[in-house]
């Protein structure tokens, strides 16, 4: 069921999914990321056992556009957005699970909210993504973390801005960033994510100015680009593939080391999750929280 959650002045487009007398699980996209790149099926399975929320983050989708000259916010400023939706549904307590930049909000709700938290689960994501940004803007990161493959590195500039006034250019470049997302250990089907894009592109906040830096990466340029001052307030999980080109799966292995979690490596998986993976990463997140219930 959808739903428009008012607070702060910001409209925040949701959908749940299943019983809302079960535990609360809600769903955090990257970075320009509708909550409808979470599918359908992916949520429905997880209704199952939880009550599940998506949600546009601001300045995409359903949800409010934000001027960022006059309202500047950052990702602790969008960790927040996710407090007003489950106030919004009078929420106490929910499992969260974030990736990419949803895995960023994430952490920062343990040490923020660390009482609202059931668990958190980190998909594709990472401690510290500061390789990821500087390589980005081609510098190194004094650090013994990865940066992105030369290829995506290569390939996101070569791509560009992404321009929603055209469609065909916008769908084309789309899919070419998730083939590079994709990772080269599986074949890339295309066909999977056209309806997807398309779907996205229907129902774009169309007051974003079409051709502009987006301002998730403005805000996740402002940091903090590292956790490592956050201690784990509740059960985590990390979750990555062994083929993701843009965090390479030492971040992995470095998050779950630091949080002492449950680490779950998905073979051949890149930094997107392909109708491929999608039983694997549920099933995976079954099994962590059937090892929570158990501890109780």
């Amino acid at each position: 069921m959808e739903r428009i959650i008012s607070a702060e002045s910001l409209n925040l487009w949701t959908e749940s999914f299943g019983n809302e007398k079960n535990p609360a699980l809600i769903l955090i996209m990257g970075v320009a990321g509708q909550g409808i790149m979470w599918r359908d099926s992916f949520c429905e399975k997880l209704a199952k056992n939880f009550f599940v929320l998506r949600y546009d983050h601001r300045d995409v989708g359903q949800s409010s556009h934000v001027n960022y000259v006059s309202k500047p916010y950052g990702l602790r400023d969008l960790s927040d957005d996710v407090y007003r939706i489950l106030d919004g549904y009078r929420i106490e307590k929910a499992h969260l699970v974030g990736t990419s930049m949803g895995g960023y909000l994430s952490q920062l709700s343990m040490k923020r909210f660390p009482k609202r938290l059931l668990s958190v689960t980190l998909l594709m994501s990472t401690i510290d993504f500061s390789p990821m940004s500087k390589a980005m803007l081609g510098t190194l990161a004094a650090n013994d973390l990865p940066a992105p493959s030369k290829e995506v590195l290569d390939g996101l500039k070569e791509i560009g801005t992404i321009d929603y006034a055209d469609f065909d250019s916008w769908l084309f470049k789309s899919l070419k960033v998730l083939r590079l997302f994709n990772g080269n250990q599986v074949m890339f089907d295309e066909a999977e994510w056209v309806p997807v894009l398309e779907r996205s592109y229907l129902r774009r906040n169309i007051l974003m100015p079409s051709n502009v830096m987006h301002n998730h990466v403005i805000a996740c340029a402002q940091g903090p680009m590292c956790y490592y001052d956050i201690k784990p307030s509740c059960p985590v999980h990390v979750i990555h593939g062994s083929a993701d080109p843009m965090l390479p799966i030492a971040h992995a292995k470095k998050t779950a080391g630091h949080y002492g979690a449950n680490l779950t490596i998905i073979d051949g998986m890149g930094h997107a999750r392909a109708r491929l993976f999608e039983e694997s990463i549920v099933e995976a997140m079954l099994g962590f929280y059937d090892e929570l219930l158990l501890a109780c």
